[in-house]
């Protein structure tokens, strides 16, 4: 499973910028671009997001 490190290494960005993007942030200024890159960096990765109920159980 890819994580955000991974993302991150792979976009050339901080594990925070990741983070805000997939999140959905829309104050974090960066590019359009560099959205789009993440998002597909992501999904060419297979990101799935860790769910709290995932950590719980």
């Amino acid at each position: 499973m890819a994580t955000v490190k991974d993302i991150a290494k792979n976009a050339n960005v901080s594990t925070s910028a990741i983070s805000r993007v997939l999140n959905g942030d829309s104050s974090l200024s960066v590019t359009e671009e560099t959205r789009n890159r993440i998002n597909t960096i992501a999904q060419e990765l297979k990101y799935e997001p860790v769910r709290k109920s995932r950590i719980a159980a």
